[in-house]
């Protein structure tokens, strides 16, 4: 059954995620209303999309209420640094507070983080939930508040693409883009799961506006899996020169992370990198069909052309 609100609300809609969720849903007529701490951001990016803008911030509940008053769909897209990440919850609490003062659905989205450790290389809405880091702890408890309260999930892959600042893909286009050695996490050869964010939104979208999804939570499929030597091809291909590209093993990462604080940060997470995964998305294709993304050899090109772009 279709579900269509007459406004969405997004939360920490200044993300990627955000960004592009709130483009999809206006280019279907939808309306929306932005939702971040900062309105001179919120106005900066989306001034002439035709948004309701609002100023809040996620750990502020009762603004949060405020904030999604007469809306019938509020989507978390919150993300947050590494030493916050126990924060994601008091965000869903807040979200979900909110969205039943306001009469509204919720739905979060997430990543496939609160499924590790991962038991096998393809991971499924079936797998394990439990143990893991902090921030696997974290993000998992965030989903289960919103989930209890009848919410929607989405796991999302790593991620890259135009207005995206984070992600071991689009660290390694970064580097591409820059002229500088591809430093890749494991094996050179490995394949990993890699959604490209506009297609990610058009998905989160169809997903958000169906009924069946509350309640339940849903792996979304990435364009497909890529390595980095595939990767550096791509690049070096649009690029017109050769991309090198060099693993790093884990202990090599946390030699350097000794000397750098944001690299130091992201070591609990490293090993999970260093392996092959894949997402089954058969649940998903069941409620909505197939779906088709950009492939990587049109995806790369405009990753990279944003890159290297005068002004973000």
């Amino acid at each position: 059954m279709s579900f269509v609100p007459e406004r969405t609300a997004i939360i920490g809609a200044t993300g990627p995620v955000g960004i592009w969720l709130a483009r999809e849903l206006v280019g279907r007529g939808r309306g929306v209303r932005v939702v971040s701490r900062s309105r001179e951001r919120l106005e900066g990016i989306f001034g002439r999309l035709g948004v309701e803008i609002e100023a809040a911030d996620a750990l502020d509940g009762e603004a949060i209420r405020r904030a999604v008053e007469a809306c019938g769909l509020v989507v978390d897209c919150v993300g947050l640094p590494a030493e916050r990440m126990e924060d994601h919850a008091t965000v869903a609490r807040h979200v979900a507070e909110a969205a039943r003062a306001a009469g509204a659905r919720a739905f979060l989205v997430s990543s496939y983080w609160s499924f590790l450790p991962a038991c096998s290389e393809v991971i499924d809405e079936g797998h394990p939930r439990e143990g893991g880091n902090r921030y696997a702890r974290a993000r998992r408890a965030a989903e289960d508040v919103l989930l209890a309260a009848g919410g929607a999930v989405a796991h999302l892959p790593d991620f890259f693409g135009p207005e995206v600042h984070t992600g071991t893909v689009q660290r390694a286009l970064e580097q591409a883009a820059a002229g500088e050695t591809v430093q890749w996490i494991g094996s050179a050869a490995h394949e990993r799961e890699a959604g490209y964010v506009p297609d990610l939104a058009r998905v989160l979208a169809d997903l958000a506006e169906r009924e069946e999804a509350y309640g339940e939570d849903w792996g979304l499929p990435g364009t497909g899996t890529i390595s980095a030597r595939h990767l550096g091809e791509l690049a070096a291909g649009h690029l017109g020169r050769r991309v090198k590209v060099q693993a790093a093993p884990v202990w090599l990462l946390r030699l350097l992370g000794r000397f750098n604080a944001e690299l130091r940060s992201f070591l609990p997470m490293a090993p999970h990198y260093a392996s092959p995964v894949r997402y089954d998305t058969s649940k998903l294709q069941a409620l909505l069909g197939p779906r088709t993304g950009t492939p990587f050899e049109e995806a790369v090109p405009a990753t990279l052309d944003w890159l290297r772009a005068p002004a973000q």
